[in-house]
């Protein structure tokens, strides 16, 4: 059974979600992680200014099944995330997680077009479980005010019908989250 980490993770670095400006070095990925995990990831040799609208990327469990995360709805509905993080349980604090691996969006956009069964990757077989139970979708807010993006962080299984009111972070005007 081929899983996410098969995919050959890339070297990365961890920030708190709300560190801005941030500069990713030319070989890392910076992954930003707020209270619920991570929420978005800098790809390698690029900056993300103060009020920049964070990447979206998908999140799932490094030992997910591949052939069940592309079946999934935020792989299906979010083709074009820049990066998946990768997650594994954290042995040092029972019930949360912690990130395992970033595997960057051309890797990612390959895999969705060949599918579970084809490719060249050299597939393991292991399956252990671990939160996230399903892949999310991370993003941010787009709503723009008096030249100020929103930018408040959130994680979907599936993009939503109707979309939610925003926790709004910046404290602009009431909105629902821009998509």
């Amino acid at each position: 059974m081929a899983t996410l980490r098969d995919l050959g993770p890339e070297p990365f670095d961890s920030l708190p979600a709300g560190h801005r400006p941030v500069t990713a070095p030319g070989d890392r990925w910076v992954v930003l992680a707020g209270r619920t995990g991570p929420v978005s990831a800098i790809a390698p040799g690029t900056t993300l200014a103060g009020d920049d609208r964070l990447p979206g990327v998908l999140v799932a469990a490094a030992d997910m099944d591949l052939a069940d995360a592309l079946e999934s709805e935020a792989f299906e509905q979010f083709a074009d995330a820049t990066a998946l993080v990768l997650t594994e349980p954290d042995e040092d604090r029972v019930g949360e997680f912690r990130v395992a691996g970033v595997v960057n969006g051309v890797t990612l956009a390959r895999v969705m077009l060949r599918g579970a069964t084809r490719g060249v990757f050299n597939w393991g077989n292991t399956g252990l479980p671990g939160p996230p139970a399903i892949p999310l979708i991370g993003r941010s807010c787009g709503y723009a005010e008096a030249r100020t993006t929103c930018a408040t962080p959130m994680s979907f299984p599936a993009r939503p019908a109707a979309m939610p009111a925003c926790p709004n972070h910046r404290g602009l005007s009431a909105h629902q989250f821009d998509w």
